[in-house]
């Protein structure tokens, strides 16, 4: 196998990353009030018995203990662009004790000098705890041992293998090629030295979905569902109005199963995997809600980016209000921590 497939010209490669990142900005790419979390209401408390300070939100996740469930998700790396914004990411993400995904590492299979930016992102801060993310388009025709290479070049705690199939249909340079997809999963996990965790980008699973990632090693799945930043929109506004990808994105602009359904359907069926969260998660709020309906971790991207490009005092201060507003769900539901918040006399649906 070989990964020549996946080469694109520098100046191609910049340009794509340049566009997603203005339009993951861009309030045309998202899927605002898809989430389904408007669905849930956690039940207030009005007696919660104990006192602000004594909730405890920690979590064990990957060997580490993460001060709530909140985590940094995958979001761009690999171009001149994305040094400066992942640096501001990890220093912030460090000093407050967050996991952080990293955006696809696909170009470092090509080009060994765009490992730079993490060893030198390393450098600065080597407490950070970093997932390391390659699209499973690119797994199937990659040896373990340059995956591995991936791996070893961020330090990673664990690998996210992101799936993307309508974003690679749409894509100019997509690769919409997902055959033996399930088999380089079960590969991948069994010979990396790390964890594996499978995310959707947008899109979310059916119950179907997720019981076929059943048994074939991983450590979690974040459901990742539709109601955020959508990326089959982000890849339609990079062709032109007259073009056939354009029109493509126009038609399946809402596709996708939402976070609330992905993670509803996760509770149909018994996963041998931690269930994790993302898509459309706007606060701390909506991370509790995705904890109460079964998550285990929930991920944020556009609220971080948008507050990273402002620089780490504005990122700093945007994940102390998320921690605080989690903290405040747990406290206001008299829930002493994580999981109590999951019992069924703490959330319902909203009566219509």
């Amino acid at each position: 196998m070989g990964n020549t497939q996946h080469r694109e010209k520098t100046e191609d490669f910049e340009q794509r990353k340049r566009d997603h990142i203005s339009l993951s900005l861009d309030s045309r790419t998202q899927t605002t009030g898809m989430s389904g979390l408007e669905q849930i209401e956690l039940i207030h408390e009005a007696l919660p018995e104990m006192n602000f300070d004594e909730v405890n939100s920690q979590v064990e996740v990957l060997n580490t203990t993460s001060p709530t469930p909140l985590f940094v998700s995958s979001m761009t790396a690999g171009h001149k662009g994305s040094f400066d914004l992942n640096h501001t990411m990890a220093e912030v993400c460090s000093s407050r004790g967050w996991l952080m995904g990293v955006g696809s590492q696909r170009r470092e299979l090509g080009d060994t000098e765009a490992a730079a930016e993490w060893s030198k992102i390393r450098k600065s801060f080597p407490e950070v705890k970093l997932l390391g993310n390659i699209g499973l388009s690119q797994l199937i025709y990659t040896e373990t041992s340059e995956i591995q290479r991936l791996v070893d070049n961020l330090q990673a705690s664990a690998l996210f293998v992101h799936l993307n199939a309508l974003q690679e249909c749409l894509q100019p340079e997509g690769t919409p090629q997902f055959k033996n997809g399930i088999k380089a999963i079960e590969k991948i996990c069994k010979e990396l030295s790390v964890p594996v965790i499978i995310k959707e980008t947008g899109c979310g699973f059916s119950a179907k979905s997720l019981d076929r990632l059943n048994g074939l090693g991983l450590y979690a799945v974040d459901v990742a569902g539709l109601g955020g930043t959508h990326w089959g929109r982000i890849e339609g506004h990079r062709s032109q109005p007259d073009e056939k990808l354009y029109r493509a994105a126009e038609s399946f602009k809402d596709w996708g199963i939402s976070t609330l359904d992905s993670l509803q359907a996760a509770r149909t069926i018994k996963t041998d995997y931690e269930v994790w969260a993302s898509g459309g998660i706007r606060s701390g709020l909506d991370a509790a809600k995705c904890v109460a309906v079964g998550a285990k971790m929930v991920g944020l991207a556009k609220p971080i980016i948008a507050a990273a490009v402002e620089g780490s005092q504005s990122l700093n201060n945007c994940m102390e209000i998320l921690e605080y507003e989690y903290r405040m769900a747990l406290f206001c539901t008299g829930s002493a921590h994580n999981e109590q918040l999951q019992e069924l006399n703490k959330w319902q649906f909203q009566k219509t």
